[in-house]
This record gives structure tokens, sequence and C-alpha cells, in this order.
């Protein structure tokens, strides 16, 4: 059953995708920054070591970049709230034909999964992509780590994954707990 809520979801989320693309690029460029700082960790430090405390310097770049992600995957929430929102009779109907709460909240959180998914793919990729190229080009005075940068895109991705199901399952859990009635006769 749960399978089924998935395909809804899918579904859905295809109609709506139009407004996934601001909450994408948001998580996209936080990605982005994330995975920068991790392959460029090096040239980072030394540079901030030349300013004084590079540690220092390291540790607030790097928390940077990690408020820019949740920013991101924050913004998939408010996304996901207002669509549970106006979803409201949806869900009613769901309820009333039967459907249990599981694939009801199931097909609201696909949403959000996946545009923190594509978010912080896309923006993993382009880091990735960008800085090989810019090193390639002599645009960049030190080549990116590898390592850095895979451990920079499983962050960037898990923690999107991990922040849009944390954010998204309670408002989600909520509107599938509403009696059908009461979802039918409010709508939205």
């Amino acid at each position: 059953m749960i399978t089924r809520g998935l395909s809804y979801g899918l579904l859905s989320a295809r109609r709506r995708v139009r407004d996934l693309i601001l909450p994408v690029i948001t998580t996209a460029t936080g990605a982005f920054l994330l995975v920068q700082v991790l392959s460029l960790a090096g040239s980072v430090r030394r540079q901030a070591a030349s300013l004084g405390n590079g540690a220092e310097v390291y540790r607030a770049v790097l928390l940077i970049s990690v408020v820019v992600l949740l920013v991101g995957v924050v913004e998939v929430a408010v996304c996901a709230t207002r669509t549970i929102s106006q979803r409201t009779r949806e869900i009613g109907v769901l309820g009333a034909a039967g459907v249990r709460r599981a694939p009801v909240v199931a097909a609201l959180l696909v949403e959000p999964v996946l545009a923190a998914l594509a978010g912080a793919v896309a923006g993993s990729v382009i880091a990735v992509v960008g800085g090989a190229a810019a090193s390639a080009a002599g645009l960049s005075s030190s080549a990116p780590d590898a390592a850095g940068a895979a451990a920079g895109v499983i962050l960037a991705i898990a923690v999107s994954l991990i922040a849009s199901l944390l954010t998204s399952a309670l408002p989600a859990w909520r509107a599938a707990s509403v009696p059908p009635i009461r979802s039918l006769s409010s709508g939205g």
C-alpha cells in the first residue's frame, strides 16, 4: 500500500514541479558551497592560516556552507507545508476512500524528498564538475581534493534528505490524521 502512496506522490510532484524550482535551487546552492568547501579544504585552511587563526576561519566557512544547505532544506519544508495545506480536500477524499494514513503520509513526503535530493545532487554535480573544470583551465590556484569532494557530496545529500524528512514528516502526519469529514468540510 505504501508503494501506491509513493506512486501517487510522484504523480503529484510531477504536476507541481514549477513550485519546487526555488527550493531545489536554494538546496543546490547550499550543496554546491558545502562540496566546494570540503573539496578545497586544504587550500581554504592555508589561506585562512594567513589571516590568523586558520582553524577558526575554516570552521566558520564550513558552518556557513552547512547553514546555507539547511536554509534550502527549510525552504523545501515550507513548500511541503504549503502543499499540504492546499491539498486538504484531496487528503480528505483519500481518507474517505479508505486509504490508510501511511500511504497518504508517504505520498505527501515524496515532494520534499525529491526536491531536497534534486537540489543536493545538482549542486554537488555542479561543484565537482565546476571545480575540476576551473582547475583544468588554470582558473583555480589549487586542485580540488577528490576525497573531500566525495565527502561533501555524501554529506550534502545525506543532510538534505534527513532534514527534509524531519521537517516534513510532522505536517504530513498531522494532515493525514485529520478525520476525512473535517478535511472535506474545511477544504483548501
